[in-house]
């Protein structure tokens, strides 16, 4: 129940910086050989999956990381096959940084083999327990989705799991 001196903003504020907390946690446990530049890339490829073509700029604000650590996340993108970078077409000044087949490509093996990770993790959970957390999740899921702020930032197209094919 809500104390008098918390409201329901406050409550639920408050449940879902847990509830960040809780799946990085999850996340440090079923993969803690995904990080720095590897969890960057597929943090980036996600972002471009999502929004399609953006600028370096834009991209930096939306990831909250430094152009110069941008530069070096894109390189190494680029290299690889997973980006390309294009001039814009307004203004030849900005670059703008598109997913390849073989990002998109990488991205999907990447979610899989995470998705894979944490079924392994959830088989530590009752059926009852599992149940919860399926309900739960879906429901905020659901929830959060109506807000049309994050309703605009799209989904993986390419990412459902009902579609996956294990590996």
């Amino acid at each position: 129940m809500i104390s008098q001196e918390e409201n329901i903003q406050d409550v639920a504020a408050n449940e879902i910086m847990s509830l960040f907390i809780d799946v990085h946690t999850i996340m440090m446990l079923t993969a803690p050989d995904i990080t720095g530049m590897q969890e960057a890339k597929i943090r980036l490829l996600g972002l471009l999956e999502m929004t399609g073509s953006q600028s370096m700029t834009e991209l930096c604000n939306q990831m909250f990381i430094s152009k110069p650590y941008m530069t070096r996340l894109v390189d190494s993108l680029v290299s690889e096959g997973s980006v390309e970078r294009h001039p814009d077409v307004k203004d030849r000044r900005v670059i703008n940084i598109s997913m390849t087949e073989k990002g998109k490509e990488y991205l999907c093996n990447m979610l899989m083999e995470l998705r894979n990770r944490m079924k392994s993790f959830l088989s530590e959970f009752s059926s009852t327990d599992l149940e919860t957390i399926s309900k739960a999740s879906t429901e905020l899921h659901r929830t959060i989705s109506k807000n049309p702020r994050v309703k605009n930032q799209g989904t993986w197209s390419f990412y459902n799991a009902q579609n996956l094919k294990e590996k």
